[in-house]
Formats: C-alpha cells, structure tokens, sequence
C-alpha cells in the first residue's frame, strides 16, 4: 500500500513540475525568458532537435524546436544584433504542450480566447488575424481561412467576424 501511494504521489509531482516548464506567462514560455542565452535554450532542449536558420550564419535569426519525432514545438527569435542581457525578443508556440495559466493552447478556439482574456486589438496580416492580449504582452494568430475572409485581404477585423471555433495557428509571446 506504501509503494502505491509513493508511486501515485511521485506521479502528481512529475505531472506538476512538467506543466510547470510548459506554461506560457508574460515574459516566460517554458524555461525561456528574455534572459535565456543560446547555450541555456540548448540545455533545455538538448533531448529534442533544434535548428537554426539561416544554419550557416553567425547571426541566427531564429530556433525552430522540434520533438525528436519531428513535431514543431517552438520558434524562438533572438535580437538582431544580439543584445547580450537580453538575448530572445520573441517566441512562438506551436504546440498545444504549452499553456497559458488560463489554459489556452493552440488547440483552443477564439471563444476560448474571449472567456479568459480582455482582447486590445485584431489586425489582419495577409494570411491571419493577429488578436493581442497585453495581460500576456502576447498575441493569438488565427487563420484567416477560418475566419472565412480572403488571405491578402488587409481591411479591419472586428470580433464579430471571427467565429467562436476559429482555430488558434500559434501563440506569440514578445519579451520587450
């Protein structure tokens, strides 16, 4: 009975710690911060692959991870020129592993969105809606083939256009 309890208490706290490095905040996605350097963020991924483009470059414009199965987890993008105290200005999140501490992941919908944060603005780029939440410094990129409108289509977007079940593509986190 001992065995079973330890067993289910080590289960709990394994299951904690990893929501833990998996939630997303303002200033904070996982481990990251605009703090992390490059060898930190290879630390924290060294069991999963992590490519950097342009990769023969001394100025990486960005760190896609990937699960070793492939799957995009993350995009990181650090400063150009690299600011060494403030290394990454921004991550995408790609991977419904990552929540908000309101639980919104990029398998949620913009009803989701809605319920659990004030939205400041909606700007159209050519192929999405940008939706900013400042509670987050972030923002929530939903297609605009879900939403129904032309891609290349840059008038205003207002909340009534964009159906309850629109599809989050990813989460952008800014560190400035």
């Amino acid at each position: 009975m001992k065995k079973v309890f330890l067993l289910i208490i080590t289960f709990v706290f394994i299951q904690c710690n990893d929501q833990k490095t998996k939630l997303v905040t303002k200033g904070k996605v996982g481990e990251i911060t605009k703090t992390t350097t490059e060898q930190e963020l290879e630390n924290i991924y060294k069991n999963d692959s992590i490519v950097k483009i342009p990769e023969a470059s001394d100025y990486v414009n960005e760190y896609a991870i990937y699960e070793k199965g492939g799957k995009h987890l993350l995009s990181v993008f650090p400063k150009i020129p690299k600011d060494t105290i403030n290394f990454i200005e921004r991550v995408k999140v790609y991977s419904p592993m990552y929540k908000t501490e309101k639980g919104i992941s990029t398998i949620a919908t913009f009803s989701d969105i809605s319920a659990n944060y004030s939205i400041n603005k909606i700007d159209p780029t050519f192929t999405t809606a940008i939706v900013y939440i400042d509670e987050l410094n972030g923002t929530f990129a939903l297609d605009k083939k879900d939403l129904g409108l032309d891609e290349f289509d840059l008038n205003k977007i207002s909340k009534d256009q964009i159906p309850d079940m629109a599809k989050i593509k990813y989460i952008t986190i800014w560190f400035e």
